[in-house]
């Protein structure tokens, strides 16, 4: 590749930003976005009323398992808010619906293949799915928390009063389960708004501004956990050891993060050649169709994150016995066996999601359609074949890389005891770096649709006042 940086390229990219800036579209989107994250994110900040945290409560939801559920919930659960299982129960249900509309219930496929009809039918099944999953994991969240008093720790962690579910009255559990469900309502209401009148996609967006909200609150817990390492191993360590080691740390933290960029800008290109006039013949200016080497994004991360925190959640509903210990020691992130179901599960989503987004079949009948070929292959089946081939390629070596990403907080956390908030990588970052690109992206997408409008509306003005003057010279 490369890499030719001119003042006329500088100038053009000034333009562009200039034209963004003053593009009313984008700032509209930009406001609107902005403004439901700001509203969730206060409403994350706020505890549930009943609720009594300790101050040690922040450093014991670093843990594997209530890390990611923090993750899904965009920072809700660190102050057990209104926000505290986030849209985790909507990401289930969307796994599940679009798991049984692919093959497995023909009525749900049928809805699937009905178009914009279809797809609303098909939202308001995940919906309603969406309830008996909040109150199910809001009661597991709820004694999960106070789970914790009873590990012998003594956490402090009340709910109206008391350390024990069983000991909560009925009518302020139910309470607490309904706003807990409410909030999750609340949450795709916002995730829909950013979706439709703001920038990108909703349910990512909600999710990177817990993260990008969270950072320095990280940054600051990484430097105290890497301090007291290295008191504990060196007492006379000076301050000088302790900041060249937090710079070691932001420095391979940054690392991680240019090689997700990079992962997430790969491209496989596959030359395509139009029939007839529009026939190219010099090589060199042959249009290509592009597949990512991460082509679905950040969805199967989201997705495997949301099904590896079931067997916890259901967890809470054993009492301190044989399936409770089953379930937390090898079902969970804090075990190499839930660690290795959640690099699977993430191999799994990749593949089939890039065949739900990228379908060969689809694709190949567009190619067909508009009479254009890939050299080389001849149309139809051929075709078809050859992009299935091209996809699973690449998706064995993509899925593997996003897997690897996600489990090295995990991975590191077992190896060194250090803890899952200071370890390096993961979900959180695979997350907000995919998400900043597409937003980048739409806003683009944005400025060039509205560009063209406005460049239409101009043309058809010019013509219209031609058109007077001309009329007004005969009369």
């Amino acid at each position: 590749m490369v890499n030719n940086v001119n003042p006329l390229s500088k100038q053009k990219h000034f333009l562009t930003i200039r034209n963004i800036l003053k593009n009313k579209s984008i700032i509209h989107g930009i406001v609107i976005t902005l403004f439901f994250m700001l509203i969730y994110h206060i409403g994350t900040m706020i505890t549930l009323p009943g609720i009594t945290l300790p101050p040690s409560y922040h450093q014991q939801a670093k843990t594997s398992f209530l890390s990611t559920i923090d993750l899904l919930s965009a920072g809700g659960f660190d102050k057990m808010s209104i926000f505290a299982i986030g849209l985790g129960p909507y990401i289930t249900s969307q796994i599940i619906i679009q798991l049984l509309s692919s093959d497995l219930v023909k009525p749900l496929k049928n809805l699937a293949s009905s178009g914009e009809y279809g797809k609303r039918k098909i939202e308001i099944i995940i919906r309603l799915l969406t309830l008996p999953f909040c109150l199910i994991q809001s009661y597991a969240i709820l004694a999960m928390i106070l789970n914790s008093n009873s590990s012998g720790s003594r956490s402090g962690i009340k709910i109206f009063g008391c350390e024990e579910i069983k000991n909560i009255p009925v009518q302020n559990l139910i309470s607490l389960m309904f706003l807990l469900s409410a909030g999750t309502y609340i949450a795709i209401f916002f995730s829909d708004m950013i979706t439709k009148r703001g920038i990108g996609n909703g349910m990512t967006t909600l999710i990177l501004g817990g993260i990008v909200g969270s950072l320095y609150r990280n940054f600051n817990y990484a430097f105290n956990s890497i301090k007291l390492l290295i008191v504990r191993q060196n007492r006379n360590s000076d301050q000088i050891t302790i900041f060249l080691s937090f710079f070691l740390y932001l420095f391979i933290y940054l690392v991680l993060l240019v090689f997700i960029i990079f992962i997430n800008g790969t491209i496989r290109k596959i030359p395509i050649q139009q029939t007839g006039q529009g026939l190219i013949l010099d090589k060199k200016q042959l249009p290509f169709f592009t597949i990512k080497l991460n082509s679905v994004g950040v969805i199967p991360v989201i997705f495997a994150s949301s099904l590896i925190t079931i067997p916890g959640t259901i967890a809470q509903f054993f009492k301190n016995n044989e399936p409770r210990w089953f379930i937390e020691k090898w079902l969970t992130l804090n075990s190499w066996v839930g660690i290795i179901i959640f690099f699977f599960f993430i191999i799994i989503f990749t593949f089939f999601y890039s065949y739900v987004q990228i379908n060969p079949m689809m694709v190949a009948d567009n190619f067909q359609k508009s009479g254009k070929f890939i050299l080389g292959i001849k149309t139809g089946n051929d075709t078809e074949k050859h992009l299935s081939t091209v996809l699973y390629r690449i998706n064995c070596l993509g899925g593997p890389i996003l897997a690897v990403i996600a489990i090295i907080p995990y991975v590191i956390s077992i190896t060194t005891k250090i803890p899952t908030g200071m370890a390096l990588g993961g979900t959180a970052n695979i997350i907000m770096v995919t998400t900043c690109l597409e937003l980048l992206n739409s806003i683009k997408s944005i400025a060039t649709t509205s560009g063209y409008n406005i460049t239409k509306k101009n043309i058809d003005h010019s013509n219209n006042d031609k058109s007077t003057k001309n009329i007004t010279s005969l009369w």
